[in-house]
């Protein structure tokens, strides 16, 4: 009897150990806030990069590119001479770097040794996104979108940023009854740093990534949808649209007498009033006018407010974070959904480790959170934990070296001397507290 109790017990105790581990078990060392590393700065924040070969953190920082060392936590450099930073991008050779200067309206180079400025090229308005696609070694900036009147001219460029993370300024014009919006894209060549041209792109555009195999992936998010561009396709295309302008541009000039002189600084003007462009704005011509070089990826209803992505390149997988707090994996090919996941809210960046098989989601709406999620060999997805991080804490970049994740956001303090009752306190950032989280487990 004594050993039929025990068999029994064994059994019983066993019967647990096969079933399937819980979508929200966490790991068995969970992810949690190692270290702050307070690195100070003035001005608001955008996109943050990571260089994991030789450990260093790219944050776009107002008028700044901030340079964090990840093994010391110390600023190790400083990229300056900018209007206002929002994405960094960086070459395959290690030597330069590229970064987005919105009110400029240009991509300043620099030397990724000295952090000095090296170059700069002239982009649409207000270039937020930034991708360098290493394959074709072509960038692509992802422009602001700009409303178009249909009834009358338009006065000038609008300024407010994809995914509505800036607002325009006073200036700029506004949307009307009568208007569409329309983006762009600038393409350039990353070797001669010149402008190949510009794509322009129906709908508000926003963050852009590559597979690393020649196709770059870009948030339409006011049409719910994922641009796919073919680079290789459209370089070449934009090549022989400026062979052909170049062609009838020398046959219908007069011969030269006296060669006009070139004032400083027009150079980059002059290559982008001759670039040639390619007009995909208008919704009925996207099948046909792209020719296979664009298609669109429809992310379906069940997202809302499309603002942040990632790509799996092995295995054609995108993330897509909605501001209705869910995490959509689609197939790259298709646009099929794969998996749909419940995030926090505010989520403006998407990070992936490929080596470990890890999605990160960056919410900082309410106060902060990091959802994690596994990515299982079998295409299968779960979330295995949502840690509480910071208030505003809304961007991140992963280091596959070690697999540590980084998010930056600041302190906020109270203006006593301005409140004048329910509902005029203000809450300004603590100055010299902007700081970056470091998640580890």
């Amino acid at each position: 009897m004594l050993r039929f109790s025990a068999l029994a017990l064994l059994v019983c105790t066993a019967l647990p150990a096969q079933q399937p581990p819980a979508a929200t078990q966490l790991p068995g060392s969970p992810f949690f806030i190692k270290q702050t590393w307070v690195i100070g700065g003035v001005g608001n924040w955008d996109y943050l990069t990571m260089d994991a070969t030789v450990g260093r953190l790219y944050i776009a920082h107002g008028p700044v590119v901030q340079v964090v060392d990840v093994e010391t936590g110390q600023v190790a450099g400083t990229v300056t001479g900018l209007r206002e930073a929002h994405s960094v991008a960086l070459d395959d050779t290690g030597e330069f770097g590229y970064v987005t200067d919105g009110p400029a309206s240009q991509v300043k180079v620099f030397d990724r040794r000295t952090f000095a400025v090296v170059g700069t090229i002239a982009t649409g308005p207000t270039p937020r996104a930034l991708v360098f696609e290493p394959r074709n070694r072509l960038l692509f900036a992802v422009c602001a979108a700009v409303p178009v009147s249909t009834s009358s001219p338009t006065t000038g460029p609008g300024s407010r940023a994809p995914n509505g993370a800036r607002p325009a300024p006073a200036s700029a014009p506004r949307p009307g009854a009568n208007d569409e919006i329309k983006s762009s894209i600038t393409v350039i060549d990353a070797q001669t740093r010149q402008m190949l041209g510009e794509i322009l792109m129906p709908g508000r555009l926003g963050f852009a990534e590559t597979d690393g195999n020649g196709e770059i992936f870009i948030n339409m998010g006011s049409r719910n949808q994922i641009v796919r561009l073919d680079a290789q396709s459209i370089a070449a295309l934009l090549g022989r649209r400026a062979d052909q302008a170049a062609a009838q541009s020398s046959s219908a000039q007069p011969p030269a007498t006296q060669p006009t002189p070139i004032q400083p600084g027009a150079a980059a003007a002059a290559a982008s009033a001759t670039s040639p462009v390619l007009d995909w704005s208008h919704e009925s011509r996207l099948p046909n006018s792209a020719e296979n070089r664009m298609s669109l990826l429809s992310v379906g209803p069940e997202c809302r407010e499309l603002s942040a992505l990632a790509v799996d390149g092995a295995h054609q997988r995108l993330f897509a974070a909605c501001g209705n707090m869910k995490l959509l994996v689609l197939n790259g090919g298709t646009g099929e959904q794969v998996a749909s996941l419940p995030i926090g809210p505010g989520p403006e960046a998407i990070g992936y480790d490929a080596g470990r098989g890890l999605v990160y989601s960056a919410n900082g709406g309410a106060q902060g959170s990091l959802t994690i999620i596994r990515q299982d060999v079998t295409d299968s997805y779960a979330v295995i934990q949502n840690l509480p991080t910071r208030q505003r804490a809304r961007t991140l970049a992963v280091n596959s070296a070690n697999g540590q994740v980084y998010l930056v956001t600041d302190l906020l303090g109270v203006r006593l001397d301005r409140a004048g009752g329910i509902g005029t306190l203000q809450t300004p950032p603590v100055h010299g507290s902007f700081q970056v989280l470091v998640v580890g487990n």
